[in-house]
């Protein structure tokens, strides 16, 4: 069995129908514990290497993280620093080799017998963003009107306004970040359902990947059709790399 380690809930979604389209062993996907809407928790994530670690019946685990407005060396670090934490509290011993590169196994002695296959990957654009910026290249952008004028009408307008929208690494009223989550955000919910259609259950990203919502204040769930390989495109050359990554679980 294998374990795929990713950030938040929607990540788990999305890489859970990638595994589908293109992995043939038992893989699970685990969220980060208690990761929400904040920064990458370093204490969250060596638990959630720990608890991968002390799994039974583990031979291989991956770790996916947000690039963000990291490195990529920025990211190995991490990982690094991370992954040697959760070793010596998980089997009491140091960890003597690292991670150098996305995508390369790194072993992991459990025990005697057992060797542990690790390897790490962050989901990109060019080098940066995060499951929002990949969501946003792999829409039907020639069928996203509100989408795309949230972006041509309401951008400019938000400039025009003396707003800055704040790139990497610098000071603004909004990010660009939070624009490309908005874009994301008026696809699924305008671009890709009928006026009558739109609603909390069928926009609810678990819905739409699963087809089945989550729970609501009262515990309840809803069943759905899934879309979320009719309003994007897992077989986007884009996905090239994560999916070559994930191939390496099979």
């Amino acid at each position: 069995m294998n374990i795929l380690i990713v950030e938040s809930e929607n990540d788990q979604y999305f890489v859970e129908a990638l595994v589908a389209e293109v992995i043939n062993s038992e893989t699970e996907v685990c969220k980060i514990d208690e990761f929400q809407h904040s920064s990458l928790s370093e204490a969250a994530l060596i638990q959630a290497i720990e608890n991968a670690l002390t799994t039974r019946g583990i031979s291989k685990i991956g770790i996916l993280l947000d690039m963000d407005d990291k490195t990529e060396k920025d990211r190995i670090d991490l990982v690094n620093k991370c992954l040697k934490s959760a070793v010596k509290s998980a089997y009491d011993t140091e960890l003597t080799i690292e991670i150098d590169a996305v995508g390369k196994f790194i072993p992991i002695q459990k025990d005697e017998l057992i060797t542990l296959q690790v390897a790490c990957y962050f989901t990109n654009v060019d080098g940066n963003g995060e499951l929002e910026t990949v969501l946003k290249s792999i829409a039907d952008e020639k069928n996203a009107t509100f989408a795309n004028c949230l972006l041509e009408g309401w951008q400019t307008c938000f400039l025009q306004k003396g707003k800055k929208i704040a790139a990497k690494g610098q000071q603004g009223d909004i990010t660009e970040k939070e624009v490309i989550k908005l874009w994301v955000d008026f696809y699924k919910r305008f671009d890709t359902l009928k006026k009558g259609e739109r609603n909390e259950s069928t926009t609810d990203w678990k819905g739409i990947w699963t087809g089945e919502t989550q729970r609501n204040k009262r515990g309840e769930t809803k069943k759905i059709k899934p879309r979320g390989k009719d309003i994007f495109n897992l077989h986007a050359e884009i996905l090239s790399e994560i999916t070559a990554f994930l191939q390496l679980f099979n």
